[in-house]
């Protein structure tokens, strides 16, 4: 059993290869570009290529020289302040991290192209859930701690309700429609996170998010199938997909927005 954690590791980090794989694959739209992005797209291609993989490296040297001194540095911070350590590195640090994903979904929203902002914050959720938790018991086993990432009580119950509400979200958007309830109830849920820092009431939290998911599937039952055998097809034309719930909420089928 303690091999299980490390093996499902391996899983996800293969999920999240076949991911890759399906999306280098996929038919998309000639990008709108602007500014910096503008620059990098009218060079040749052997010269983008080499450019765009050069920024990667640069972008993973820095987050390797930063990563330590950053949590080092916050939970110092936070133990001379007198602020709890794990909000620092459970809230603080996550949301400096994730910023620029929201800043660029919240500018493709501004600018009416909501199917490219809620496809941000899906990819982003995608990497989460697939290399970043699949890499997390790998690290841990290659660094000789052994098989199993072993969780204490606040540990389960923060990775718990991270994946009660990423499963109200999936269950919400298996119509490719983002309904305004949807929306309102998630930030809603999250909001009353922060008044409920109990750890029963947290259970009760995950609760509520799972039921709340369970009558979303039942609503979208019909579109469970098709999206569990949509990765191992190619794209459908637009006349096979399936119609959709009307109603006032926001959509996304393809690559259009829909109101």
């Amino acid at each position: 059993m303690r091999w299980a954690v490390s093996v499902l590791g391996f899983g996800l980090l293969g999920f999240f290869g076949f991911y890759l794989w399906k999306v280098s694959r996929s038919e998309v739209a000639e990008p709108d570009l602007a500014g910096p992005a503008a620059v990098i797209g009218e060079l040749p291609q052997h010269a983008r290529r080499i450019l765009v993989v050069g920024l990667v490296l640069f972008a993973a040297a820095v987050i390797l020289a930063c990563a330590e001194p950053l949590a080092h540095n916050l939970i110092a911070a936070g133990t001379e302040l007198g602020i709890d350590e794990f909000l620092l590195v459970q809230w603080l640090a996550p949301l400096a991290s994730e910023a620029p994903e929201f800043i660029v979904a919240i500018l493709f929203a501004v600018r009416g192209n909501g199917a490219a902002a809620i496809g941000t914050l899906i990819s982003s959720k995608v990497n989460q859930w697939t290399m970043l938790v699949g890499s997390l018991p790998v690290a841990y086993l290659l660094g000789g701690g052994g098989a199993a990432l072993h969780l204490d009580g606040r540990q389960v119950e923060e990775f718990l309700l991270t994946a009660t509400q990423t499963l109200l979200g999936v269950a919400a958007l298996l119509a490719l429609r983002f309904p305004r309830w949807a929306a309102w109830t998630l930030l809603g849920l999250f909001a009353v996170q922060f008044a409920l820092p109990g750890q029963e009431a947290r259970y009760v939290l995950c609760g509520v998010y799972a039921v709340i998911a369970v009558a979303a599937f039942v609503r979208n039952r019909r579109h469970i199938l098709p999206t569990l055998a949509a990765p191992f097809r190619g794209a459908p034309d637009d006349d096979d997909q399936p119609p959709r719930e009307g109603g006032e909420q926001v959509g996304v089928t393809g690559s259009c927005f829909l109101r």
